[in-house]
């Protein structure tokens, strides 16, 4: 009987071992493993997701400032993606003289000849903002009809006189070099935010700015009710999300351009940019 007891705790005591040994070669296999894995993991600086960029070359270290950083643009930074990378020198085209003056297309493939200046008028005695004249008698005519639907159309910006146009546009190209790119591709970035001068429909008095100070003015009951009732005076949403690869312009919704009743009532029930409308889309 003792011989049996013997035994058995000698086969106990064999599996005990086997099971002990087992056990330290899965735990030095499991830390080899761990240890190869910390080997080949990527550094901080290779796992770090890399800052949204556009279509444009990298700037090389030469164009790059000597007392500040250079940094990519960022998703915050906010411009229509496009294949841009210049900015074109824009055709001189002439105000039509005929009934079709409000179609003119004026953006950064298309400027006014020098010697064309508009003839503006106030659109009140107490707003320093200016229109072309005959944009002026459409817009009261507008803001008039708003306000009997219990809506007030504040008026932020018409015309823009040249001169401030070139020091808006050069203050954004400024402001992307020091984000790292070159001069030209500065220039063809701000022209998605600020027109150069003569490029702008603001330095002819044919469009106007409609309570752009609100960050939330698409959600605004004057915005809705521009959407539903601008056209009845001439005036169309010039700069819309879903047109920024037709228009190469950030979208604007306080943005208002004037054509003409029966041509911003087509252009609507269309759906359509004025570049699409007059048939000039680069």
């Amino acid at each position: 009987m003792s011989k049996r007891i013997i035994a058995a705790a000698l086969v106990l005591l064999l599996a005990l071992a086997a099971f002990g040994v087992s056990f330290i070669i899965s735990k030095n296999r499991e830390e080899v493993r761990l240890l190869e894995a910390q080997t080949n993991a990527p550094t901080p600086s290779e796992s770090k997701t890399e800052p949204a960029t556009f279509d444009v070359t990298e700037p090389s270290s030469e164009d790059e400032p000597e007392d500040e950083p250079t940094e990519e643009p960022t998703e915050e930074t906010t411009y229509v993606i496009s294949d841009d990378t210049e900015l074109p020198v824009p055709e001189i085209i002439n105000m039509p003289t005929d009934e079709n003056w409000s179609l003119v297309l004026i953006n950064k493939f298309y400027q006014m000849n020098d010697t064309y200046e508009p003839v503006l008028s106030k659109i009140s005695e107490t707003e320093s903002i200016y229109l072309d004249q005959r944009v002026t008698e459409a817009y009261l005519k507008m803001a008039e009809a708003a306000k009997a639907d219990g809506i007030t159309l504040t008026a932020a910006a018409g015309y823009v006189a040249p001169d401030r146009q070139t020091r808006l546009f050069e203050k954004e190209v400024a402001s992307l070099m020091r984000e790292g790119y070159t001069e030209e591709q500065a220039a063809a970035k701000a022209a998605f935010t600020v027109l150069p001068s003569m490029c702008s429909e603001a330095n002819y008095g044919l469009s106007v700015d409609i309570g752009w100070l609100e960050q939330d003015f698409a959600d605004s009951e004057a915005y809705k009710w521009l959407v539903k009732h601008a056209a009845n005076y001439g005036f169309i949403e010039r700069y819309t999300k879903q047109g920024e690869r037709i228009t190469h312009f950030n979208a604007c919704p306080w943005h208002w351009r004037y054509v003409g009743v029966d041509y911003a009532k087509d252009i609507q029930e269309i759906g359509v940019t004025l570049e699409e409308y007059v048939g000039k889309v680069h």
